[in-house]
């Protein structure tokens, strides 16, 4: 604390000794990046604690400490109007401000394109060679480390298709060509990263939870490979939702897939409403701070639904509740700001493909649970 405290008093010139003159401007952006920092560094000492400890667990409590900044941020975007937000991120970026041309991926559908004379496949071709075609099969891998579970993982990743046919009507960026969407997305990128990351979950389970220091690893290629597990977990274990074991679990894992798959649409939405390009950082940094909230809160809601008995799990972690609310946050805003922008109204196709979908699932859910109560006066 009293290092945090000097370190104010020099960067603030507060006793006058450089006599530096800066903007109101500039003045403004110190001030907010040392409340960060301060903020940081309270969260680095006092956050509540996590089921995380890798690599140590400073950095979950520091993590904690920027994902309530998040939605502290979230907070302040809503209370603006929709110009004011847009305007407000000059002040990060001097290019931002200005809307957005929307890219749309499913003008052209065709598979063969003869006339073309780079290729007979130009479409296909185009598709493949996309700039954001690596971060997509990143994204899986790294949901893959999250959720840990191929039946989870396949039902978000129809799920997302669905959603974007669900708002193609508003959003450009999610008019893609079917054999894009369900060949090229689900079949191959979605489950080849969904096999690098299980490969490496059971890999790095099966290394085993007996820990040597790094000093008294024999050579210098397994002190480097301990450094480098250091910052893994501690103990991996692969979970097991078991979403059709009875209806509880069933809606609990609907409650975790509709959750997430909220995050997801709300990332594209968020820079349609905000006019923030996909190639502007603002991007990544979103979805690094949600990844690093992702992996405590599936970790904690996994462990509230699961544990029974004397490893019984009683309320929610802190993080599923930030998540929560940092999702809920966005939604708001893109209501907020959305209004004007999303006029266009609902396809009847997709209206009435979601009610029935909803009355088949409750009434999936109702035979299950009556079928399970006979079972059990029968017994």
């Amino acid at each position: 604390m009293a290092c945090g405290l000097c370190l104010l008093a020099y960067f603030s010139d507060a006793f006058g000794l450089y006599q530096t003159e800066f903007s109101t401007e500039a003045r403004v952006k110190q001030g907010v990046a040392a409340i960060i920092a301060t903020f940081l560094a309270y969260s680095a000492l006092y956050a509540p604690h996590t089921f995380m400890i890798r690599p140590h667990p400073i950095v979950w409590k520091i993590v904690h400490g920027v994902t309530l900044l998040y939605m502290l941020f979230l907070v302040l975007i809503l209370f603006m109007d929709a110009n004011q937000a847009r305007q407000s991120f000059k002040y990060l970026y001097d290019e931002l401000g200005v809307a957005l041309d929307e890219r749309a991926y499913g003008n052209d559908c065709r598979v063969f394109t003869p006339e073309n004379p780079r290729s007979k496949i130009a479409n296909i071709m185009d598709t493949l060679l996309d700039e954001f075609v690596l971060a997509h099969l990143f994204g899986w891998v790294a949901k893959a480390m999250v959720f840990r579970d191929w039946k989870i993982l396949l039902f978000l990743s129809i799920g997302f298709e669905l959603m974007e046919l669900t708002f193609a009507h508003m959003l450009p960026n999610f008019n893609e060509c079917w054999w894009d969407s369900w060949i090229l997305d689900v079949v191959l990128c979605n489950n080849l990263g969904m096999l690098i990351g299980l490969f490496w979950i059971q890999k790095r389970e099966a290394y085993g939870n007996e820990w040597v220091g790094v000093s008294d690893q024999p050579t210098f290629l397994l002190k480097a490979k301990r450094l480098f597990l250091q910052f893994t977990p501690e103990k991996v274990e692969r979970y097991e939702w078991n979403m059709m074991s009875n209806p509880k679990r069933f809606v609990q894992c609907l409650v975790l897939a509709a959750a997430c798959l909220a995050c997801e649409v709300n990332a594209f939405f968020m820079k349609y409403v905000l006019w923030i390009p996909p190639r502007n950082m603002l991007n990544t940094y979103r979805l690094f701070v949600f990844f690093f909230m992702v992996i405590p809160a599936v970790n904690e809601y996994y462990y509230f639904i699961t544990k029974t008995g004397k490893e019984q799990v009683n309320k929610l972690g802190v993080f599923t509740w930030i998540f929560l609310s940092c999702t809920i946050l966005e939604f708001l805003i893109i209501y907020k700001f959305g209004k004007d922008l999303f006029s266009q109204p609902w396809p009847q196709l997709v209206k009435w493909s979601w009610i029935t979908v909803g009355v088949a699932t409750a009434l999936f859910l109702c035979i299950w649970k009556l079928r399970l109560r006979r079972k059990l006066k029968t017994k």
